[in-house]
Parts: structure tokens; sequence; C-alpha cells
């Protein structure tokens, strides 16, 4: 299944964001986009229907 990934933040440091629009507005499957940056980290939104294949990253710290 393709999935749909967007890198480049939408949106600026400090700027409001309703996540619940943002969110219902995906119509990919498996969906993935950066939201914001927060210092070094990146927030981003993923949007998964059905089984989701598991994976994991060795070097980066990732929280859902």
């Amino acid at each position: 299944m393709p999935y749909t990934t967007i890198l480049e933040p939408r949106f600026r440091a400090l700027e409001r964001i309703d996540v619940r629009a943002v969110a219902q507005a995906v119509t990919d499957p498996w969906y993935s986009e950066t939201l914001c940056r927060v210092n070094d980290a990146v927030v981003r939104l993923g949007v998964v229907q059905g089984e989701y294949h598991w994976h994991k990253h060795d070097d980066e710290d990732e929280f859902f």
C-alpha cells in the first residue's frame, strides 16, 4: 500500500493547529505529515487505516 508522507512543516512555530480538522481532511489510507518543528524535533500527524506495518528507528526518539 502506498504511503503519503509530507516532511516539510505545514505550520509555523506557535501557530494554533486544529489537529482534528487536519486529520479529518486526510483521504489517504496511510498518511504522515509534519505539522511543525519544536526545537530540534518535529511533530507529525499519522493517519493509518487497517493493520499498521510496525517498524522502529534505532537512532531516533519517537512517540505516538
